[in-house]
């Protein structure tokens, strides 16, 4: 059995042997409601006992497929809506905060518990992510103290005259036309002729 779902249904296809054709041709046995999916008892009375078993498998895994893309996007945007919830909070203390405070505070305790159960304990979290924040602040000073040490050694090059004036702009036009002089003389080396200097 194949199965082809379309925008508000699913379509159930059997493949059967067409002798004339020699080969398999497809039939449509029957269609699910997308919306309310169940076999109906017009399907039921077109398909055999091994394809009724096929369909309510697929049914099932279509079901829990779904499911599971759910509860998945909802634990994703769970932190930007406890966020949001923050901000009402912080602006609201009629009597829907406090209905949705109590339900907001049962339904926490119940994630606590299910976090701590799967291994994701308060401690062990806070720890992780401390060590993700400090590995790139390691890496920062050592960037800088490069950066600091490229500072220091150019106002030793330029002479004592020229290093209150050195501006980055200039140093970057010039690397420009130095560029550009480069570009003339490979065009000049293209068409054979002496560069115009």
């Amino acid at each position: 059995m194949q199965f082809r779902e379309r925008r508000r249904v699913i379509q159930v296809i059997r493949t059967v042997y067409d002798p004339d054709l020699k080969r398999g041709r497809s039939e449509l046995v029957g269609k699910i409601d997308k919306a309310a999916p169940a076999v109906t008892d017009k399907l039921q009375k077109s398909c055999t006992p091994e394809e009724l078993s096929e369909i309510l498998t697929y049914l099932d895994d279509r079901h829990n497929r779904l499911r599971n893309e759910a509860v998945r996007a909802g634990a994703e945007t769970l932190p930007a809506q406890m966020r949001e919830a923050a901000e009402y909070f912080r602006t609201h203390r009629d009597d829907d905060a406090r209905a949705f405070a109590t339900e907001i505070r049962l339904a926490w305790e119940e994630l606590k518990t299910a976090l701590r159960e799967s291994g994701f304990s308060k401690s062990k979290v806070l720890k992780k992510a401390a060590e993700r924040i400090e590995a790139p602040m390691v890496a920062v000073p050592m960037v800088a103290m490069e950066v600091a040490a490229e500072e220091v050694a150019e106002p030793a090059e330029a002479s004592p005259a020229e290093a209150p004036g050195r501006k980055p702009r200039a140093r970057k036009t010039t690397s420009v036309r130095a560029v550009a002089a480069d570009t003339e003389v490979s065009k000049a080396d293209e068409t054979g002729a002496s560069p115009a200097v």
